[in-house]
């Protein structure tokens, strides 16, 4: 098992930096004893948020695979038929123990059972069976209301085994949710101190939501950078790491409507990502696993300075506000003293025909009228 382990962690090489405390893929044991570990001088190393973060898909995927199994109507049913005999035994840690032994996150059986005791054990006037041999709902978002707020549990027993599977759950429920949109705000906060201490010019995602736009990157820059010699016009944080199925995922609601709108992009994993995602990834859209450096990044105005060097320190008067817009200076023996652009003196020759032809006429209406007289 270990040497599984250790082959799926060598793949995974853009890891986020490695710090203090992190772990030896070598010496890589059970995921769980990572917070004993100690700083590691091996090459392949991977920080305990990698680690978490890893651990965290795979564990959620592996549930929504079995989801169908433990929904199952006799499944539930002797779920909670095992909560009550249990129970009646007066035994503590119910939930937590039979989730364990059935292989099962807490948070999911928690709902289970909380969904069998309000069909079983509460009045109500909703249809328990169909007729087609199904059974009725309760009301949408019932469930999830009674989760984030358990004193409306009217079991006491019951809320407080709900209240334990849920600080005990490291996967599912409100309180892992809370965490990880905590998680993704504060890298958010990071990326955009990047920016400020970099020096660019951009939008937020709440600026542009005031202004409109239905897609909002997390950073929408004003004047368009270089990274690695590619364009960049926005700049996404994800405060998880980089695999294929949430990435392909990422790319369709989010990676490629904001190229399709903004332009060319770069997106930052800051737990890493795999090897096979940069290599197969969209062109236009970079991965990267942490803000890049100031050598890495070029602006509009590194470009200026670039010009100038190649074209020599040219000194443009007028740029600097000092040219003389009087010909007081002009020299007379210039090779363009004496030029005129031949369009105006065809205009000036129209001119002046077009006043001589004004003036004959006028006097002859002047003669006409004296003989008149």
């Amino acid at each position: 098992m270990k040497e599984k382990k250790a082959f799926f962690i060598r793949r995974h090489h853009h890891l986020a930096c490695r710090r203090e405390g992190d772990v030896s893929i070598g010496d890589l044991g059970d995921v769980e004893n990572l917070k004993d570990a100690g700083s590691c001088s091996c090459r392949d190393t991977a920080s305990v948020k990698t680690l978490r973060s890893i651990q965290a898909q795979y564990y959620v995927r592996r549930m929504k695979r079995c989801t169908a199994r433990h929904y199952d109507r006799k499944t539930r049913g002797k779920y909670y038929q095992l909560y009550k005999f249990a129970k009646a035994r007066e035994e503590e840690h119910v939930i937590v123990r039979l989730a364990l032994r059935n292989d099962i996150s807490p948070c999911l059986l928690a709902r289970i059972i909380l969904e069998e005791y309000y069909w079983n054990d509460v009045k109500h006037d909703r249809i328990r069976d169909k007729p087609d041999g199904g059974r009725g709902a309760l009301p949408p978002g019932f469930i999830t209301e009674l989760l984030r707020d358990i004193a409306r549990v009217l079991n006491p027993f019951l809320a407080r085994e709900l209240y334990e599977s849920m600080v005990l759950d490291n996967f599912y429920g409100p309180i892992i949710d809370s965490v990880k949109k905590c998680c993704g705000s504060e890298y958010e906060v990071i990326l955009t101190s990047h920016c400020v201490n970099a020096g660019l010019s951009f939008i937020d995602e709440d600026q542009m939501r005031r202004q409109g736009y239905d897609k909002t990157p997390d950073i929408k820059l004003k004047v368009p950078i270089m990274i690695n010699n590619k364009v960049v016009n926005w700049i996404e944080s994800k405060a998880s790491f980089g695999d294929p199925i949430n990435h392909q995922q990422y790319m369709v609601d989010q990676f490629l409507p904001y190229q399709n709108r903004f332009g060319d992009g770069v997106v930052i994993y800051w737990f890493g990502f795999l090897d096979e995602l940069s290599e197969c990834g969209e062109a236009g859209i970079q991965l990267l696993d942490k803000f890049p450096s100031d050598s890495e990044i070029l602006r509009l105005d590194d470009v200026i300075k670039i010009d100038k060097k190649q074209h020599g320190n040219c000194s443009f008067d007028f740029v600097a506000g000092s040219f003389d817009p009087s010909f007081d200076k002009l020299d007379e023996n210039d090779l363009y003293y004496n030029y005129v652009d031949p369009m105006i003196e065809y205009e000036n020759d129209l001119v002046q025909q077009h006043s001589k032809e004004v003036q004959s006429s006028s006097h002859d209406d002047g003669g006409g009228e004296q003989d008149n007289s």
